[in-house]
């Protein structure tokens, strides 16, 4: 059983709720660490990198839903004032980090798609690129996500932090570009009937952002499936970047074997597992035998409090419930 207290947890920027004042000085100076040229895209669009920033932040929640019973969690993502960017975890080339790269390149796209079309950004509105076309029994109508606005934005805004042309830059930006693949091949149909009594002679019908729940899922599956390049024999340059080409744009990639994650690594920013809950009874990733790396595990009864029921808010913050459960509970040691 648990019960749910009000709480507000403003994440990232520091912006008034009552009053979000969409300015370059207020969106790019309060989130940290953005390269130059992503400086220069923010002072350009502010209203639209506050939207990718949005989209950075659901992008790691979503990340910890998919990997909460993995030993790296995307937990070191998620910290107060801080570009998940920067983190030393994705200056890395691991499998996590590849996962981490393509989500939030996929989260930048999905708000700021979703954004154009609800009317909160100056340089887009609705996808019209459709509009009055008959089909079937539709017609489109209504007012589509604009994914090509967003697309080109994130593409934009992910590109401008790679600075460099090495190995490492080209698989961020092949991660990047396959995050934002999943949003564009599942885009939906979502209509609206009209007719006498419901009869549905008639839709409506619009484009929408898949729902990223979906999106975290697709990419959990590549990020369980991706491939490795091997770049240790190929001091080539041109050679490197005919590996990266090789691949197919919509798969995940990597280069470098990934730590256990078993104990406490501060350069890669990674807590351990010592302390968190796990599966004794499930045959996962999240087992406790896996998850505690054979140091075994204690169990308890405790009263556990975590963030719930979070909702983003325009523009740039989450407002969160705390639930508190009572449990028997199994910790790594």
């Amino acid at each position: 059983m648990y019960s749910c207290l009000d709480s507000n947890d403003i994440l990232q920027l520091n912006i008034p709720k009552d009053e979000p004042v969409i300015d370059p000085n207020t969106i790019c100076k309060t989130f940290p660490d953005l390269s130059m040229k992503q400086y220069r895209l923010c002072s350009k669009y502010p209203d639209v990198t506050a939207s990718a920033i949005q989209g950075i932040q659901i992008a790691i929640h979503e990340c910890q839903h998919q990997m909460k019973e993995n030993r790296w969690n995307c937990s070191s993502l998620e910290k107060k004032n801080k570009n998940p960017h920067s983190s030393p975890m994705l200056k890395k080339g691991y499998r996590e980090s590849a996962f981490a790269y393509a989500l939030s390149s996929a989260g930048v796209t999905h708000q700021v798609s979703t954004a154009c079309s609800m009317g909160k950004l100056k340089s887009c509105g609705c996808d019209m690129s459709m509009q009055g076309q008959v089909k079937d029994k539709f017609e489109w109508g209504g007012c589509s996500h604009n994914v090509e606005f967003g697309e080109n934005f994130a593409r934009k805004f992910t590109r401008a932090r790679e600075s460099g042309r090495d190995i490492h830059a080209r698989i961020n930006l092949h991660n990047n570009r396959a995050g934002r693949i999943v949003i564009l091949k599942n885009v939906r149909k979502q209509c609206k009937c009209h007719g006498m009594s419901g009869s549905c002679e008639i839709q409506t019908c619009w484009k929408v952002s898949p729902e990223f729940r979906v999106v975290g899922e697709i990419l959990k599956d590549k990020y369980e499936k991706a491939n490795r390049v091997n770049i240790s024999n190929k001091t080539d340059k041109r050679s490197k970047r005919r590996l990266v080409k090789k691949q197919k744009n919509s798969e995940l990639v990597y280069y470098e074997k990934s730590p256990n994650y078993c104990d406490p690594n501060p350069k890669v920013d990674s807590p351990g597992t010592t302390g968190r809950f796990c599966n004794k009874t499930s045959d996962g990733v999240g087992n406790c035998d896996t998850l505690c790396c054979g140091r075994g595990y204690n169990t308890l009864k405790v009263k556990r409090t975590e963030r719930c029921n979070c909702k983003f808010h325009w523009c740039c913050y989450v407002v969160c419930q705390t639930c508190v459960y009572n449990e028997w509970v199994t910790v790594c040691k």
